[in-house]
């Protein structure tokens, strides 16, 4: 019997079950914000929806949710026999904080945001999923160390930081946070690069010597792209897939998700 003043968690139990028809969590972070992790986590879910894969986006980033906005998602979650059923936009089941309260301030302490998170883990009835892409708030939270932790052996990190030093240095500390943990790390995504003709002492190789420092994968470099914000203000999902940005996400995904050694085969 457990002792007095003890609680059990069910919701672990749950979400181990939830995880049970998941392949594969590839949770998508960053060191700050405005390194365009949301729009990452995004592109990813749809460009591997586009490729016929059954996936699910969740939005862990409690204070500041924007998958839904750049999916363009309006309907709301629905009441099922298994639990929440997630809305489908694009081909792709999402679930965020903002349906439930859509576009109104969060205010969350650390302790409160993971448990938000764990009741939408809990409760999110996502069925059979390829792939759950998860959009995490930003630097190392309560909510990274929950969602790393959890009982999933085909789990991976993907890193996302601006070639700036600043952005690089806090970039260092998810990594090596992550690299001390043994949570596997798919690779370091470098965004938001400037025309070579147009780039400055300041947008080095960083991203790449990072990913080499800890021995894996540099996934690239992503362009920044004007298309990208022009297609997600008018919730354009195929404009935005068809972005530069997205044809040379799409190049990283195919050569080290899909056909690397975190290839993930289709039934």
């Amino acid at each position: 019997m457990p002792n007095r003043g003890s609680t059990i968690d069910f919701r672990r139990s749950m979400i181990r079950r939830r995880l049970q028809n998941v392949k594969k969590m590839l949770i998508v972070l960053s060191g700050k914000g405005g390194v365009g992790k949301s729009v990452v986590s995004a592109t990813i879910a749809a460009l591997l929806g586009q490729a016929g894969f059954n996936v699910g986006l969740m939005d862990a980033d409690v204070y500041g949710p924007s998958s839904a906005f750049i999916l363009d998602a309006h309907a709301k979650p629905t009441e099922g026999k298994r639990g929440l059923i997630p809305p489908v936009a694009g081909g792709i089941k999402i679930m965020s904080v903002d349906f439930f309260a859509p576009g109104k301030p969060i205010p969350l302490t650390g302790g409160a945001a993971r448990q938000v998170i764990l009741e939408m883990l809990a409760l999110t009835d996502w069925g059979r999923l390829d792939y759950l892409v998860v959009d995490m708030p930003p630097a190392t939270s309560d909510i990274m160390i929950t969602l790393t932790s959890l009982p999933r052996s085909e789990l991976s990190t993907v890193v996302v930081t601006m070639p700036d030093r600043l952005s690089l240095s806090v970039a260092h500390r998810v990594v090596e946070l992550l690299h001390a943990g043994r949570i596997p790390i798919l690779g370091v995504l470098g965004n938001m690069y400037r025309p070579t003709h147009q780039r400055t002492i300041s947008d080095d190789d960083g991203p790449k010597r990072l990913a080499e420092e800890f021995k894996t994968t540099f996934l690239g470099e992503m362009p920044y792209d004007v298309g990208v914000r022009e297609a997600v203000e008018k919730g354009d999902v195929n404009g935005l897939l068809k972005t530069t940005f997205a044809r040379t996400l799409n190049r990283s995904v195919k050569r080290h998700l899909l056909e690397g050694p975190h290839a993930q085969r289709k039934d």
